[in-house]
This record gives structure tokens, C-alpha cells and sequence, in this order.
């Protein structure tokens, strides 16, 4: 089983360890509960190197992200992110990535870790067939990567990286050197919350992660497993790929019509994504909250007037909000805010209610 730098860290702090995509990771250390609200009160920390990450550099890299991600990659500034898709030639979605732009002709693309393997050889192969001076290096386990998230986060960022902190806006990053520190720093995050990802050399991983630590003891920040990390994406609806989307979804299903660029040219999976367009969505994913007590589960049957008519592709507890949320597919007809319809809980049909995401927004700081 793959670890990352940080595994002996995780073991220091008697992490409970499971197998998540081949990589031995935390799900959690005090509870998840405790940590879930360490971040939406203070700040968390979590270990997100087991994601992908793809330098692309060279004349064609700008033309090759173009054409292999939906979004429009020409609109990025140096210091730029964007949340964008891989799409197959028939529009299901290979995976979710955030393409940062680092330089005129240099890219950092992160990807899942249950996709890590797949869509870098998939960008190999399109690079090899078409964009011969694109060049495409895996920095998977050069670099390390770090989520600082929550309302102190930014004051922790200060202690530890320094004051250039304060310059950086949501879907920024901007290259770390500061303070004996190195890497980048992006305003990105799966929390719903204020935040860093912070990518750094591998070797720097452990004393990053101790120095947080200590330097965050006044900031009440906390070790933050994938327990807690589900339940704060759920709270803002984001999605989790192999539950939410696969290869069988395409954007359009996933309402992320938004980081599709019609009119930016070819890219993959265009045609099919238009001709979807054109005919019709035959089922769209919706959020729902229930209007009685329960929690709702991946693999859950979605019922309107006995029949099944879709499935629940993530839900559970929202500990903030006190009420079982989640995410599934139904037809068009069921996807209008308020409509109701049942979620088949054991036997149990509970009554619930589609509503607009995220399900829950932070107070935004004065």
C-alpha cells in the first residue's frame, strides 16, 4: 500500500489508518466529529498527498490543457487556478482537476488519487499524439501537499509562511519563499471554509506539518482525517468522484455546466457534450435535504410514488446543520427546487426535499 511523506506523523498521532484509493491514509485521529468542528470553528489540517500532481510546461502546454480539459485554460494569469474536468471522447468525466497557472508556459494540475495513475497516462497519451512540445513531468511524489482549513487559517499561514499570505485571493497561488519555507500556496480547499493548499518539497512534508501543529496550539488547529473531510465537502456540495461522477456522468449531469467552455474550441468530449445538450438531459444531480430524522446513504434508492426513480450518490448527518443532506440523480421532472420525493432509508421511506447548493455557507469575516 502506497504512504505518504507524512505517514510516520499520522502514526505518532495514533491516526486510525484505512485504505483509501491504494494509500494508507488517516480517517481520523480524536473523532470525526472533533475535527469536523475544528474546522468550521478553528482551523484543521489534512494530508492530501496521495492527490496527483502534473508539472506541464513547454510551447504547447497552454494548446494541450486547452484541448484535454473543459474549461478555458487561455482566461488563467500567471498566479491563477481553475476547476476544470477530463472528459472521454463520449463526455463521461474521467476525472475533477484544479489546473494552476505558474508561469507564461508552466502548469501545476492536481488530480484525485483514485485517478492519479489513469489521467496521467491518459495526458501522455493525448501529449505524445498531438502536442509533441508539451511536456508533462509527475510530481506526485516529489511534492507533498497540505490543506490548512478554516476560520484561523489565515492567521496560522501568517505565523508560519509570513505576511505575503495576506495577498492571496480565492483561486490564487503563488510560489512560497519565505521563512526557510518553499513550494507553492493556493486559496483552494474542499471545506467550504477559508484556506490553503500548500504544495511543498516531500523532504519539508514533516517539519511543515510539526510546525503548524505548534505554531496553530493557540489557534485550536487540529490533525484532520477523511472522515471529517467527507462530511465538510458534503455540507458544501462538492462533489467526490467515484461517488458523484464517473466516467459514466458527463458535466452536464453534474450541473457544472459552468467550467464547460463552449466557445473556447475544440476540446474532448465537445461534440458529445453538445449533441447532450441539444437532446436533452435524461437525469441531473440534485441536492436534498430530509424533512424528518435520518441519515441518507450512498446506494440509497431516490422514490416518488412508490418507484424508484434515482439513486443517492453521497449523503449523511450534516453536524452543523443538524439534518441529514445529500446528493443523487433523477430525472429533470424531480429536479426543481422543492420538489419532493422519498429517500428508501432500510425499508423506511423518508420524506425529502430538493434544494439549492451548497447546502451550508460560512459567515463570511467583516
Amino acid at each position: 500500500m502506497n504512504e505518504t511523506p507524512l505517514i510516520q506523523a499520522h502514526r505518532a498521532q495514533k491516526a486510525k489508518l484505512v485504505d483509501f484509493a491504494g494509500w494508507l491514509m488517516p480517517i481520523h485521529y480524536t473523532g470525526v466529529l472533533d475535527e469536523y468542528h475544528a474546522v468550521r470553528q478553528a482551523v484543521g489540517l489534512f494530508d492530501v498527498s496521495h492527490m496527483g500532481r502534473f508539472h506541464v510546461s513547454g510551447s504547447q502546454a497552454e494548446d494541450f490543457l486547452q484541448w484535454i480539459s473543459t474549461n478555458d485554460v487561455s482566461q488563467l494569469e500567471i498566479g491563477q487556478a481553475q476547476y476544470s474536468m477530463v472528459c472521454r471522447e463520449d463526455g463521461g468525466i474521467l476525472d475533477d482537476i484544479f489546473v494552476y497557472k505558474t508561469g507564461a508556459t508552466q502548469f501545476l494540475v492536481c488530480a484525485n488519487a483514485s485517478n492519479r495513475e489513469k489521467i496521467l497516462q491518459w495526458f501522455r497519451d493525448h501529449q505524445s499524439h498531438a502536442f509533441p512540445k508539451a511536456i508533462i513531468r509527475d510530481d506526485s511524489s516529489r511534492l507533498a501537499q497540505i490543506a490548512i482549513q478554516g476560520p484561523a487559517s489565515p492567521a496560522l499561514m501568517r505565523k508560519v509562511v509570513g505576511p505575503d499570505v495576506e495577498r492571496l485571493k480565492p483561486r490564487r497561488v503563488y510560489e512560497v519563499n519565505e521563512n526557510g519555507w518553499t513550494g507553492f500556496l493556493s486559496r483552494t480547499g474542499y471545506t467550504g471554509e477559508i484556506g490553503y493548499e500548500w504544495y511543498l518539497p516531500a523532504g519539508e512534508a514533516q517539519r511543515a506539518w510539526e510546525t503548524l501543529l505548534e505554531r496553530g496550539a493557540d489557534d485550536g488547529v487540529k490533525p484532520v482525517g477523511l472522515g471529517a473531510r467527507d462530511l465538510l465537502r458534503l455540507d458544501v456540495g462538492y462533489l467526490l468522484y467515484g461517488n458523484d461522477m464517473d466516467e459514466e456522468v458527463s458535466p452536464l449531469e453534474t450541473n457544472a455546466q459552468w467550467i464547460v467552455a463552449w466557445g473556447k474550441g475544440e476540446f474532448q468530449g465537445k461534440t458529445a457534450l453538445l449533441k447532450q445538450q441539444e437532446n436533452g438531459l435524461t437525469r441531473q444531480l440534485v441536492g436534498f435535504e430530509l424533512m424528518e430524522r435520518g441519515i441518507p446513504r450512498h446506494g440509497m434508492a431516490i422514490v416518488v410514488d412508490g418507484q424508484s426513480v434515482g439513486v443517492v450518490t453521497s449523503g449523511n448527518f450534516s453536524p452543523v446543520l443538524q439534518q441529514g443532506i445529500g446528493m443523487g440523480y433523477v430525472p429533470p421532472a424531480f429536479s426543481q427546487e422543492g420538489t419532493r420525493f422519498h429517500i428508501d432509508i432500510r425499508g423506511k421511506l423518508v420524506d425529502a426535499q430538493v434544494v439549492t447548493l451548497p447546502f451550508y455557507k460560512r459567515k463570511k469575516s467583516k
